[in-house]
């Protein structure tokens, strides 16, 4: 019975070691993963920022058309004033408002050079970012042939397994998988030098080692609790 455990145990780290290879991503994905991530939150940032200036140019904009339709109506008025004290108000008024004009415009041009140099920012970014789509695509598509094999290999690698496992006491089944739980994989493990733990190498007292050469039940370790077994049987 211990040897078809044996078996088992066999299959089962085989299965562990699978299941580690199954979580190996390559580091050229990883990497490319991580950089196009990056990219794409630099982008969003870039975006907002030239929103957010296109914003403040257009509200600009749309002052400045506002101040150049009330400068010409003053203009208007000016030249319609009946008296001359009403035509020197209206001149005044244009003079403001020409005034304000011109210092709109020169606080709008900076706004427009930025957005200038911040929108070749974002698109620069886009470009390489969309340079970066066919690889990506390409590796993630590799990626999951991968893993399929793994799965596969996996799956009938547990078929395997649950077979011989079905031909297990399952008290010592039970036994086992508690075992394998808490020692990590390794819950069987042969007398090493008909004297020690295989598993954690403490010395075993004479009797236990006597117990599992005579296969009188199941043993395990007083040190480690690993079912002790001697392969030679």
């Amino acid at each position: 019975m211990l040897k078809r455990l044996s078996e088992v145990q066999a299959l089962d780290l085989q299965l562990d070691a699978l299941e580690g290879e199954r979580g190996q991503v390559p580091e050229e994905l990883t990497e490319l993963v991580a950089r196009v991530a990056d990219l794409e939150s630099r982008l969003e940032r870039k975006s907002q920022e030239v929103d957010d200036l296109r914003r403040r140019v257009n509200a600009s904009e749309l002052e400045l058309k506002s101040l150049a339709e009330r400068r010409k109506g003053a203009a208007d008025s000016a030249m319609r004033a009946a008296t001359a004290k009403e035509a020197a108000q209206y001149q005044n008024q244009e003079l403001q408002f020409a005034t304000r004009v011109q210092e709109l415009e020169e606080d709008t041009l900076p706004l427009l050079e930025q957005l200038e140099r911040v929108t070749a920012e974002h698109d620069e970014l886009k470009t390489e970012l969309d340079g970066l789509q066919p690889t990506l695509a390409e590796l993630r598509r590799r990626e999951e042939e991968r893993v399929a094999a793994v799965d596969a290999r996996i799956a009938e690698t547990r078929e395997q397994r649950d077979r011989l496992a079905a031909d297990v006491d399952k008290p010592l089944l039970r036994q086992y998988e508690q075992v394998r739980a808490a020692r990590r994989g390794l819950a069987l493990v042969e007398v090493a030098n008909n004297q020690s733990c295989g598993g954690c190498r403490v010395k075993l007292p004479i009797h236990v080692v006597q117990k599992v050469r005579r296969g009188d039940g199941v043993t395990r370790c007083p040190s480690c609790g690993r079912i002790l077994w001697n392969g030679d049987r």
